[in-house]
């Protein structure tokens, strides 16, 4: 089996077939995806594995404090399930949408933060060990996880999204960002979990990774 591309939509870009227990997603998949393409609509959930988003709401509490990196139709959804978010985003057009529409849903318990790509995955004003959960799913992922694990408190939680990417370049930002993540595991002696899934809007099978650190 072919580890540098997709064969099917039912197959992630390492060429993992979808698990079994995620085949059924193929259906609000696509028609999510539809409804995207004709009407431009999009879910406020997380754009990650249907079932990884199960698992990971089972986690948060309002006692969760969390990072994304990268905000989107994620961020009302993580605020209404955490106590505190802190959330990084570097377009700025997407992040003044995001801002208005948590004026509009009247969130407050979010600190949104336009960065630069130099800034983009400081989080030095961050004390270490005083998040539970951080979501990697923005640009120059390999820094995050560098940056945000010392953050993560022992036993606290990280997701990376799109773990399947960049098969072809060895060296890309995902292949980097999966080493930085299997590193953080050995080290703090962590577990991980790999889920190759559809997600809202997209009907092919990506892979994302959970891991406890």
């Amino acid at each position: 089996m072919s580890e540098t591309y997709r064969k099917t939509r039912f197959h992630n870009e390492k060429g993992h077939w979808v698990d079994a227990r995620n085949a059924h997603h193929a259906v609000p998949a696509f028609f999510s995806a539809l409804g995207k393409r004709l009407f431009g609509r999009r879910p406020l959930v997380p754009m990650i594995s249907y079932r990884a988003r199960g698992e990971i709401d089972a986690i948060l509490t309002p006692d969760t404090r969390m990072i994304e990196f990268g905000s989107g139709n994620s961020t009302p959804w993580f605020a209404a399930r955490v106590g505190h978010l802190i959330s990084i985003e570097d377009d700025p057009l997407w992040c003044a949408h995001v801002k208005a529409m948590l004026a509009e849903m009247q969130i407050e318990n979010v600190r949104h933060e336009l960065r630069d790509a130099e800034n983009y995955a400081d989080v030095s004003d961050i004390a270490d060990a005083s998040l539970d959960f951080a979501l990697v799913d923005g640009t120059d992922r390999a820094a995050c996880i560098a940056a945000v694990v010392p953050k993560l408190k022992p036993g606290a939680w990280l997701y990376l999204d799109n773990s399947d990417k960049d098969m072809t370049f060895p060296d890309g930002d995902l292949r980097r960002a999966e080493a930085a993540l299997l590193d953080a595991v050995r080290t703090r002696n962590g577990a991980i979990h790999y889920f190759s899934d559809f997600s809202p809007t997209n009907f092919f099978v990506e892979q994302g990774a959970l891991a406890r650190l």
